[in-house]
Order: C-alpha cells, then sequence, then structure tokens
C-alpha cells in the first residue's frame, strides 16, 4: 500500500474534513473522525447549525464525478447549541479527549458575519484564538471563502486587506500554532490572495471554491429552495486546480489544502498531483457521510499503489510537467496529434455514411463518395471530424500520442 503520510502538518493522510454541518461540534465532529482523516475543522460557533444540501440533477452524478453542482443551506435552519467560547473551548476539550491522537483538530475561528456586523471583532478573534489555544487546538483556520466574501458591502471591501491584517492579527496572537487561511476564488485574484496570506505569515492557504450563483430550472417554480447560495460543485475541480498550479508555477511554496469540486478520488487526485499538499473533503463528508469519505480515501490509496507513486510527495505537483510546459514542447505535442489525424484515413467497412464528419470539416478535407467517408488532399489534420464519427471509423488514440512525447524526451 502507499505511504499517505502527508509531511506539512505530520498528518497520517492529506485530508481534512473541512468546517460544515459534519464537524459543528464535539458528536459530530468524533462520527466524522470515524473515517480517519487527516485533520478535522471544528466548524466556528454562534452562527446557526442545520442547513442542508440541494445535489443537482441527483446524488449519484456527483460522486460519479459527473458535471453536477452542489449547494449549502437549502434546509431548515436551527440555532446553534454552542454559543459562548467557554462552550466550545469545551467541545475542543471533549473532542481532544476522545478522540483518536493522531488526527489532527483544526478550529475555526470567528465568521465573516462578525466583520459585517462591526463593532471590536478584531480582539474577539484575538481572545478565541488565545482561549483555543489553551484548550488544545492543534491549529486555526480563517475562513475567507464565504459565498459572497471577496464582494462584500456592495463591492467596497477589501478582500486582499483583510487577509493580510487577521492573518498577521492571528499569527502574532498565538505565534505557536498553524494559522490555515481558506481563500475563495470568487470575484478575486487567487494568486493575490495567497500572496497576502503568505505575507502575513500563513502558515498554509486553502483555495476553495464556492461562488454565488443563480441556477433554477426552466420550470423555475420548482427550483430549489435558495437560488444564490453557495454554488459548488464537481465544475469547480479544473478551476481549483488552476489556481494550485499557478501559484505553484509562480514560486509559492506554501502548504495548501485545496478544496472544491471533490466529491471522489479522482478529483482529490487532481488536487494533489496540481501541486496542493492536503485536500478538503467537507462537502462529501457532509452530504455524502463518513462512508462516502473512507471510501473516498481507501480509493485514493489503491490508485496510488496500482500507478507507481509509493507516497504523496512522490505524487504531489506530478502534473506540473503538463501545466508548466515549454511553448515549443507543446507545439510539438499539439502537431503530432495534428500529423496523426491528418494521415489516418477512413476505415471504409464501418463508415456508415451519416455525413456528420462532412457537416464538420471546414476545409473542405473530407466528403461522401458513394455513402461512404473519404479524405481528400485539403484535409489539415484538426480533428473535428473524429470527435463526431459514431462508429470510429476514424479514430486515432489521442491520448497514446500525446503521451508519447514525453516519451520522447
Amino acid at each position: 500500500m502507499a505511504n499517505l503520510y502527508s509531511e506539512a502538518f505530520d498528518m497520517i493522510n492529506p485530508f481534512v474534513i473541512a468546517s460544515s454541518p459534519a464537524t459543528q461540534g464535539a458528536k459530530n465532529v468524533l462520527k466524522s473522525a470515524k473515517c480517519r482523516p487527516g485533520a478535522i475543522v471544528l466548524r466556528n460557533y454562534g452562527h446557526g447549525a442545520g442547513g442542508g444540501s440541494f445535489l443537482y440533477p441527483n446524488s449519484e452524478a456527483v460522486y460519479k464525478g459527473q458535471q453536477a453542482f452542489h449547494s449549502h443551506g437549502v434546509g431548515t435552519q436551527i440555532p446553534d447549541t454552542v454559543t459562548t467560547l467557554e462552550s466550545y473551548c469545551e467541545e475542543v476539550r471533549a473532542i481532544k479527549k476522545a478522540m483518536d491522537s493522531d488526527i489532527k483538530l483544526w478550529v475555526s475561528i470567528g465568521h465573516y458575519s462578525d466583520i459585517v456586523k462591526g463593532g471590536n471583532w478584531e480582539a474577539s478573534w484575538v481572545h478565541q484564538a488565545k482561549e483555543l489555544a489553551a484548550a488544545g487546538a492543534d491549529a486555526f483556520e480563517l475562513h475567507f471563502n464565504t459565498p459572497g466574501v471577496a464582494v462584500a458591502k456592495d463591492r467596497q471591501f477589501n478582500y486582499y486587506q483583510l487577509i493580510y491584517n487577521c492573518t498577521k492579527m492571528i499569527r502574532e496572537a498565538v505565534p505557536s500554532k498553524p494559522v490555515m487561511v481558506k481563500l475563495a476564488l470568487e470575484s478575486c485574484d487567487v494568486l493575490t490572495s495567497i500572496r497576502n496570506a503568505v505575507a502575513a505569515g500563513a502558515s498554509a492557504v486553502g483555495p476553495t471554491a464556492r461562488w454565488k450563483g443563480f441556477y433554477f430550472d426552466l420550470d423555475w417554480k420548482r427550483t430549489q429552495a435558495r437560488p444564490g447560495s453557495g454554488y459548488g460543485g464537481t465544475q469547480a475541480n479544473p478551476i481549483v486546480c488552476y489556481s494550485i498550479a499557478e501559484a505553484r508555477s509562480k514560486g509559492i511554496a506554501i502548504p495548501m489544502f485545496a478544496g472544491g469540486g471533490v466529491f471522489s478520488y479522482d478529483q482529490a487526485l487532481r488536487l494533489i498531483m496540481a501541486g496542493s499538499d492536503m485536500v478538503q473533503i467537507g462537502t462529501l463528508a457532509c452530504s455524502g457521510g463518513t462512508d462516502a469519505c473512507a471510501r473516498l480515501i481507501r480509493q485514493f490509496d489503491r490508485w496510488m499503489d496500482e500507478n507507481g507513486y509509493p507516497d504523496i510527495p512522490s505524487l504531489k505537483g506530478d502534473a506540473l510537467h503538463l501545466f508548466s510546459m515549454e511553448d515549443s514542447f507543446a507545439k510539438q505535442r499539439q502537431n503530432t496529434l495534428g500529423t496523426a489525424y491528418k494521415e489516418t484515413q477512413v476505415i471504409i467497412d464501418t463508415c456508415i455514411g451519416c455525413g456528420k464528419c462532412v457537416d464538420v470539416c471546414w476545409h473542405e478535407g473530407i466528403e461522401m463518395i458513394e455513402r461512404k467517408a473519404q479524405k481528400t488532399d485539403a484535409c489539415i489534420g484538426c480533428g473535428y471530424c473524429f470527435q463526431v464519427c459514431p462508429t470510429q471509423s476514424l479514430f486515432v488514440d489521442q491520448g497514446s500520442i500525446l503521451a508519447s512525447a514525453f516519451d520522447q524526451e
């Protein structure tokens, strides 16, 4: 079996059960701990509980990694039973006493609503940090990826300054504890956010995908309860991967705990291979349960073992070879595939004469002769016809052709 140990914060594996209904209060944290993640983030207190999930089109599509979205906060809301810092600290002590000692407990400090309401929230956050450190928290999370956080107060709020000031403030208050800064991708430049967190002394950053959005069915009265609240889903995964890879390619070396669109093991693998050290699986935990999280970890481990990755360091950032290719090499791969498209002829025996290839050809590179498609000398190798052929009468092994360029390096 592969070694899933994560060096960044001495974790048994790189999976973090993010702040969510699955981590609200000691009982839920201990329930989530059954899947044996590397860390669990205790949800911040006093801001309501309950809520729910809306998966579209359905949960099966989400867990299979198909195109789908997820929205938070569409079910019944109830008051949080933990309403004071003292009781919050007691929750931390209870968790540390009962949870396996090799699972890290991160604790969320404050909430963005504190800032919006005003008052002396800075002093409150510093006080929380000190008390929670004494209670036994292993690390602190500053949660700045709430949907709309980067565009609050009618887009007049300085999000980057908020990240810098709050990170610096908590870092100075509890210098012995790691400070994890969870960042939005919505309506901001992620690289600038990461750089501000790094400059302020963050221990790790977590670019995480949730947006404000307005989805509705055409029969709009039947659409989810609260359109616009906290959109995420499988479509977020490539965007998060890009934010990680861009930061790594620009020399950002700080540990990352990225999240977004992780409902299956392959999506988790992509985040690590893009350069993240850890993976948040909060939405999977709250909408899929501990069994789904445990299954993801097992499948992740099995895939690494089957594909020759002995440990997390060997996996981390491996796909950056693709992201950071030299232009000349990228063009070589492109041309190699283009040449295959151009030189490969139609398999006449299986051609059904549907004409789809001719319909998508913009260079008169293919024509119908006696109800069979045939290439012409005008073919440039663009590949459109290969994509629409229903019988693979036009076929090349695209993956092998593209991979062969790396083999020839």
